[in-house]
């Protein structure tokens, strides 16, 4: 423990022999992480400022060969050269992180594209499949994506989760109470 929180520093060049990682997933049941760079860096938000850390929302962390990407609901958050992390730290007093470990490549027998990044066609097929009708279950089955990550691609997209060709509820007018 670390000021109450959670830590998982990481001493990243000596995680695997030659420092590379290579599809690997460690799911964090969904909470701020603080991310602490070897040196300073552009805030992804604002590139006039630079940080020595970030802090995150994410619920996985995966690895592909030397990347660290970030990822929120199936959503990609953030990714960065291991190289530049220093540390990752799960920040809040029950921040626990979930002990079931398994790789990209396990998840990708189900679901052969898991955390891969979406294309500009993935995105426009993803649209036009649900604004025709295909349900979220066959979203997932054509694209070989999790429920959930359909989901928040849909929800990123500004699509309406619940059904095709309706403008996402916050979009709409507010519906005023009968009183």
């Amino acid at each position: 423990m670390v000021d109450g929180s959670s830590c998982c520093e990481v001493d990243w060049p000596n995680c695997l022999p030659g420092g590379v990682m290579f599809g690997m997933i460690v799911t964090m049941a969904g909470s701020t992480v603080l991310l602490r760079f070897t040196d300073f860096l552009a805030d992804p938000h604002d590139p006039d400022v630079m940080r020595r850390a970030l802090e995150v929302e994410a619920d996985v962390m995966t690895f592909e060969g030397e990347t660290a990407t970030f990822w929120l609901k199936g959503v990609e958050v953030c990714s960065y050269p291991v190289e530049v992390l220093a540390s990752v730290e799960m920040q809040g007093k029950h921040a626990v992180a979930d002990s079931r470990k398994y790789t990209v490549e396990d998840v990708r027998k189900q679901y052969r594209n898991a955390y891969q990044k979406w294309s500009a066609e993935d995105d426009e097929r993803l649209l036009d499949m649900h604004d025709t009708g295909s349900s979220v279950e066959e979203l997932a089955e054509f694209f070989g994506r999790q429920l959930s990550a359909i989901r928040s691609r849909l929800d990123k997209l500004g699509a309406d989760v619940e059904g095709p060709g309706v403008p996402p509820a916050s979009s709409q007018q507010p519906v005023q109470p009968p009183f």
